[in-house]
């Protein structure tokens, strides 16, 4: 059993029906994510043979494409009927693609969903450049739009993330982080991003500014739900599903919410833990068990779960403005779907 479903048996009320909650999603966007796949791998291709290559690889790699899913429904559930939303569902892909690419450089990552990782196959040097190259052609795709308002949020949601990386730098190996800085993290790194994803739809629909407004805050409790989960998984998760190893962040030196939780309880010899494993990237499976067992017992990652659930809760309510469609009620189940997802 995976620890997603674990939390669901604790939590009350019934399991979900995650196959139901899919089924329901994604014929919805089928087709329109497809477009969105078929214009991402298109607009990978360069007659420049490094590019090429390296971008070859990246298409092959898949992913969830959440954020333009995301995009699609809300577009869907705010009447747009143009076609600019398949061409922003793939500017988002492209700067989530080059986010991850920048992220494996720094945290210098070997793996990435279970193949190698760009910067492990190119090299740092060729592939700094490629995720910079990545971030120019989503802001040239995006001009295609016509919009400057667009413009402004892509630009913007740009810069908070890398201001979210660069405080990250900061914080790597750092034991006394605090709730509120890592809370202020996910935002700038994930749920920025997913607000926008949701506020962009609205923009292209003309839906004026309290819908939008609305929007984002949907897709920014989304995003924190997502990131707390994905830490979660980071201990509880199977790293062949995950595709990395366990506690990868840890070994990265990136303290996450369930451990600063376990640290503030003072239980003697944990820190120390938490400090030899965050000093020894290749720290021994025991000391990660042992450390996955008191955040266990000590209902630090419940707590941290339960976060999770009371953002996705907060997404949830920001539909209630929304006249019942199928885009709105699947989006009103994706939070579910995301909170108990295993990978």
């Amino acid at each position: 059993m995976s620890a997603a479903l674990a939390f669901a048996r604790r939590a009350p009320g019934l399991m979900p029906d995650l196959t139901a909650t899919a089924a329901g999603v994604y014929p919805l966007v089928t087709d329109r994510l497809r477009e969105v796949e078929d214009h991402f791998r298109r607009n990978l291709a360069s007659p420049v043979g490094i590019i090429r290559e390296i971008g070859g690889f990246v298409g092959e790699g898949g992913g969830k494409r959440v954020r333009p899913t995301l995009h699609l429904l809300c577009a869907q559930m705010c009447g747009y009927e143009g076609q600019h939303d398949v061409l922003i569902g793939c500017v988002l892909e492209f700067i989530h693609s080059a986010t991850l690419i920048h992220d494996d450089i720094i945290d210098e990552a070997t793996t990435r969903r279970g193949r190698p990782s760009v910067n492990h196959r190119w090299g740092n040097n060729v592939t700094v450049l490629f995720g910079d190259y990545l971030y120019a052609k989503a802001m040239e795709l995006a001009l295609q739009a016509g919009s400057l308002r667009i413009m402004e949020r892509l630009a913007d949601v740009t810069l908070r993330m890398t201001e979210g990386e660069m405080l990250q730098t900061r914080y790597v190996g750092r034991v006394d982080l605090t709730v509120d800085e890592h809370m202020d993290l996910i935002e700038r790194k994930t749920a920025a991003l997913f607000g926008a994803c949701c506020e962009i739809a609205g923009i292209l629909a003309d839906a004026g500014p309290a819908t939008e407004a609305s929007l984002r805050r949907y897709g920014l409790h989304l995003g924190l739900a997502f990131q707390l989960v994905d830490d979660l998984l980071d201990f509880t998760g199977d790293p062949e599903t995950l595709g990395k190893p366990a506690a990868s962040d840890l070994r990265e030196g990136k303290v996450t919410l369930a451990v600063i939780d376990l640290l503030s309880q003072g239980l003697p010899g944990v820190a120390d833990l938490v400090r030899r494993i965050l000093q020894d990237g290749r720290a021994a499976s025991p000391a990660i068990s042992e450390l996955t067992t008191l955040l266990d017992e000590s209902g630090a990652l419940f707590r941290a779960h339960a976060r999770a659930q009371h953002h996705a809760a907060r997404a949830v309510a920001e539909l209630d403005a929304f006249p019942s469609s199928p885009a709105s009620r699947a989006l009103r189940s994706l939070p579910e779907f995301l909170l108990f997802r295993d990978r």
